[in-house]
Formats: structure tokens, C-alpha cells, sequence
């Protein structure tokens, strides 16, 4: 038995818009820690400058400089805990938003099932087809991938997935996918820069808590980014 989600329908634009969003969250985040990384460094470099001007000797000077440091950095970071937690929350919503978009996206025959839906020109390829048999329907699929018409092969789908695996002269998977059509390509590649963006924010912000990057998160981080398309959808960080 199949459970029917509760999650909206959402279009390649809202859904486009949701993957902006938290693109520019995350460049928010990076100038964010930039400016407390920069709170640090003056800070210690404050520290550090007066401790020289003292009579204090250099061991000493040394241990209480650094220890004033820690308790410099530690009281730098507990304030900007809300800042950055204030952050990850915002990023939950609209990525919670996108993920749930994948169940409607993630496959191109599941696009091409909707696509043109009311439509009076898929409605009248359904009446003129419906008879046809297994040559003329592979025909028909073809031209609708060479002429780029979506209700036609939407039309083209539906009778496929009607007729027995062993008759059908073209899978319907392999017409959808060659349709390429843009509302799945686009919507696979804005989900992957959603992604991408919340553990981009996550790394940033762990990373500026502990003091320390890993380096798989990394390489993790760098790889995700390798695989988003920009010339299908532009994005990136302003």
C-alpha cells in the first residue's frame, strides 16, 4: 500500500528560490565568522602587544598572555553562539522544504507524468494514439524526443505504462530520460546546491567552535561543489 505524503508540490522556481536562499544564508554565515575571526586576531594581537610592554619575564608573559587569549576567545565565542545557532535554524526550514521535494523529482519518468497535465494537446495525443500498437508508439516517442514536444510524449508515457514490459517498444524510463527535460535537471541540481550550502554552514560554524577543520569535510565539501552544473542553474555565493 502505497502512503501519500503530506508535502506540497512545490514548481523548479519555488523550489529554485528555497536553494538561493540558503546559498545566501550561507555566504552570511562565512562573512559572519570572518568578522568574529578578525574580533580574534585583533584581539590576541591587543593582548599580545601589551604584555610586551610590561616587566613581566618572558615565561611569565608568555603563560599569562595565553591565558588571558583563551579567556578572550572563550568569551567571543559564547557570545556569538545565538548568532551562529540563530543560523542553523534558519537553514532547517527551507532545507527541510527542498529534501522533501526529491519523492516528485527524482526521477525524470515521474516529471514527464505531470508534465502537461490539462493540456488539451496531451488529452488529444491520448485519443489519436490510443489504438496505435507497438511500432507506431516507438515512432511517436521518437519524434517527440527529436521535435522536443513534451505533451506528446507525456501522451507517449502513459500508453507505455499501460501496455505489458515484454510489447513495449521503448521503456518509458529511457523516453523520459532522453526528453531531458529541464524541470528535473534543474530541480536535481538546485537540491544538490541546498545540500551543499547547509554543510557548508555546518562545517563553517563546527569549524569555528572547535578550532580545527577536517579535513573530510573538507574534501566532502569540495566534491559536492565539483558536482553542481552552473550553467544549468548559475548560483553561488555573491
Amino acid at each position: 500500500m502505497t502512503i501519500l505524503a503530506d508535502a506540497p508540490l512545490l514548481t523548479p522556481a519555488q523550489i529554485g528560490e528555497l536553494a538561493s536562499s540558503l546559498d545566501g544564508l550561507h555566504g552570511r554565515v562565512l562573512k559572519a565568522i570572518e568578522r568574529l575571526q578578525k574580533d580574534v586576531d585583533t584581539r590576541k594581537q591587543e593582548i599580545a602587544n601589551r604584555w610586551k610592554q610590561t616587566g613581566v619575564g618572558m615565561v611569565d608573559r608568555a603563560r599569562f598572555a595565553e591565558q588571558e587569549t583563551l579567556a578572550v576567545v572563550r568569551d567571543i565565542k559564547a557570545n556569538a553562539e545565538k548568532e551562529l545557532d540563530g543560523y542553523l535554524k534558519s537553514a532547517g526550514a527551507p532545507h527541510a522544504q527542498l529534501i522533501a521535494q526529491r519523492q516528485f523529482y527524482d526521477s525524470p519518468a515521474k516529471v514527464l507524468s505531470r508534465a502537461a497535465l490539462g493540456d488539451e494537446r496531451r488529452t488529444a495525443y491520448l485519443n489519436q494514439l490510443a489504438y496505435a500498437g507497438p511500432a507506431e508508439l516507438g515512432h511517436m516517442a521518437q519524434v517527440a524526443v527529436s521535435s522536443k514536444n513534451v505533451p506528446l510524449a507525456a501522451a507517449v508515457l502513459s500508453l507505455l505504462d499501460r501496455m505489458p514490459s515484454k510489447d513495449r517498444p521503448v521503456g518509458p524510463a529511457e523516453l523520459a530520460h532522453a526528453m531531458r527535460l529541464d524541470d528535473f535537471l534543474k530541480v536535481g541540481e538546485y537540491i544538490k546546491l541546498g545540500d551543499a550550502r547547509l554543510q557548508g554552514i555546518l562545517v563553517a560554524i563546527r569549524t569555528w567552535k572547535h578550532g580545527r577543520s577536517n579535513p573530510i569535510n573538507t574534501v566532502q565539501l569540495a566534491l559536492r561543489e565539483r558536482g553542481i552544473d552552473r550553467d544549468l542553474i548559475g548560483g553561488g555565493d555573491d
